[in-house]
């Protein structure tokens, strides 16, 4: 965690030194129920390459939720936010982007996630637009997040099953790395089980496995990283 802290505050410095600042050390949600930490390191030398937290609804609302109000299709929804996104510069950072994202889709599909959610600053948020999510509410509006020291940031949302279909009717250049291409290096096994942490009531079955390969892929409910 020391060196996720060290990757974050350099990534985030660059634009926001005092967010930066705060970062130097690891956050509390860092180790919260329902969050997760996502860590794609090097096999070379262990390295941290890039890393993601991953907030789910189940105890508390989402971090974004504290800016805006979602609209009503998402009330009562499984959903989870990806926040912390930091990448280490180099040849490899496309790669690490595109591993860490897979490692995330993986997630939301293992554990029946209705919603990914993201907010993001330009120019990040075109990121999102290449992953084909869209705006939670007007097109192209941002809005100041308070987690984010208030800069304001675009809020966007991709469905976790309708997002293969999708990918594949548009020929999207990721469906066959994220849907079709196995990665054993990709290791989920410490992902604490969202079903056991909900309220009582609220119920979200997984997915079935109908996107190829995909659920062909060794996803075990206990470990958290990347591997690149």
């Amino acid at each position: 965690m020391a060196a996720v802290a060290w990757l974050r505050a350099a990534s985030y410095g660059r634009h926001l030194p005092a967010l930066g600042k705060r970062l130097e050390e690891p956050e509390a949600a860092d180790f919260e129920p329902g969050c997760e930490v996502l860590v794609a390191t090097a096999k070379l030398d262990g390295t941290v390459l890039g890393t993601l937290r991953i907030h789910a609804n189940v105890l508390k609302p989402l971090p974004l939720e504290a800016s805006l109000a979602l609209p009503q299709r998402y009330v009562g929804s499984s959903m989870v936010e990806a926040t912390r996104l930091s990448i280490l510069g180099g040849s490899s950072s496309s790669l690490v982007r595109s591993a860490l994202f897979k490692s995330f889709y993986l997630y939301c599909v293992a554990q029946g996630v209705d919603w990914m959610l993201a907010a993001g600053r330009r120019p990040v948020d075109r990121l999102y637009d290449a992953l084909m999510f869209t705006d939670v509410d007007e097109a192209g509006v941002y809005h100041p997040m308070a987690h984010a020291s208030g800069v304001p940031h675009r809020v966007m949302s991709l469905s976790t099953l309708g997002a293969e279909p999708m990918w594949r009717r548009a020929g999207h250049p990721l469906y066959q790395f994220v849907c079709l291409t196995q990665h054993p290096d990709i290791d989920l096994g410490a992902a604490q089980d969202l079903a056991a942490l909900r309220a009582p009531g609220h119920q979200h079955q997984p997915y079935p496995g109908s996107m190829g390969q995909l659920f062909h892929l060794p996803i075990q409910l206990r470990q958290t990283g990347v591997a690149a």
